[in-house]
């Protein structure tokens, strides 16, 4: 079971990382919808989440979100950005969850463990 981080940002791909893994959560991450791709051909089997940020570069949140409804559509995202939950919700109906980054770790830290069906935080 593993959670694949996609967001554009190196500094918050390092830090959802970290934060995952000292909660032994294995993870993932793509900068780009490229490396999504690359990554649902080669593993999709084993995501059991997908934390996807909405302002990257080329192909946008949204335009992941179908590549991944197109070929995965059983793999729950939540939605991470620093836009307003309001907005994401607008961008992308139909996400497991949705994530204001300025709200903290640990609030987010919560979400993917009750879309894995963890127990509480460690």
């Amino acid at each position: 079971m593993k959670v694949l981080i996609v967001d554009d940002d190196t500094s918050i791909r390092k830090r959802y990382r970290k934060l995952l893994s000292e909660n032994n959560i294995k993870t993932l991450v793509a900068p780009e919808a490229l490396k999504v791709g690359e990554i649902l051909m080669r593993d999709k089997s084993e995501l059991a989440l997908i934390l996807l940020d909405l302002q990257i570069k080329e192909v946008d949140g949204r335009g992941i979100w179908e590549i991944v409804q197109e070929y995965c559509p059983s793999i729950p995202i939540i939605v991470s950005s620093v836009l307003p939950i309001k907005e994401q919700k607008l961008r992308i109906p139909r996400a497991r969850g949705y994530f204001n980054k300025a709200d903290g770790d640990e609030k987010l830290l919560e979400q993917v463990k009750k879309v894995l069906g963890t127990s509480s935080i460690n």
